[in-house]
């Protein structure tokens, strides 16, 4: 399904003591495969910028759900220590504030661009392959909007292309399972979409076994009955946002 890369800037002494050898047959050393050479970023492959754009509405709904999974971020930490290394909700509050922090920068008035720059700011913010796997969901849902989907429709194809990249389907213990029966249940309304993602994510606590993600390493004992953290916070997050919906309707 690709690869991974990391980059940090290392000082001198870094790269000695991950060259250094040593005896832990786990760890056997790094080795400069070629000499540093800097390269000009080929024309096309630079981030493009959006020209930002005001819409209140958008921005108090955008901002609404980032400090929905900012409010989340204890409890799924918890949630995660049970089946990962404990992160899912630092993981998902860290890019939300970043999110929120950028709001002026956002073409919040241009939906289809709108799904580009969430997806651009994740790949800068989120950490981990989650945050490149969601960048490629609003990347992609962007390109579907522009196409005249619904907003439905754009979302579901993003989910499409996150799962062609990262191999997680329905079913896998993930994030997925709460959110792909929630974007089918979407054109019904967001009651019927919270009630669909939080049956998905009710369900992954009886999987004993995941297939993506952190928790593929961990024993089934470790897995029952716990709800995966990634599945919680869609279920979560759709679950707030239709009792916020039902309360405006209300007034």
């Amino acid at each position: 399904q690709g690869v991974s890369v990391s980059v940090y800037p290392a000082l001198p002494e870094d790269v000695a003591a991950l060259t250094a050898a040593t005896g832990p047959a786990a760890w056997p050393g790094c080795h400069s495969v070629a000499a540093p050479m800097i390269v000009a970023l080929p024309d096309g492959l630079t981030p493009i910028r959006p020209i930002p754009s005001a819409h209140a509405a958008t921005r108090a709904y955008l901002t609404w759900c980032c400090q929905i999974l900012m409010a989340m971020e204890a409890d799924l930490n918890a949630l995660d220590a049970k089946s990962g290394d404990g992160d899912t909700g630092s993981t998902l509050a860290g890019p939300a504030r970043a999110l929120i922090g950028a709001m002026d920068h956002l073409p919040l008035a241009d939906h289809t661009q709108l799904y580009r720059a969430i997806g651009l700011e994740l790949s800068q913010t989120m950490g981990g392959s989650s945050g490149v796997l969601l960048a490629i969901f609003f990347a992609a849902a962007g390109d579907a909007a522009s196409s005249g989907l619904t907003m439905a429709e754009a979302l579901t194809a993003g989910l499409d292309r996150m799962g062609q990249i990262g191999g997680a389907q329905l079913g896998d213990r993930t994030m997925i399972d709460a959110l792909q029966p929630a974007l089918a249940a979407l054109d019904q309304g967001l009651p019927a979409a919270a009630a669909a993602a939080r049956a998905g994510a009710a369900h992954t606590a009886t999987m004993t076994r995941a297939k993506a993600g952190r928790a593929a390493y961990i024993s089934e004992g470790n897995l029952e009955g716990h709800v995966d953290p990634g599945a919680e916070a869609v279920a979560r997050l759709f679950e707030a946002l239709s009792d916020q919906t039902s309360v405006s309707a209300k007034r």
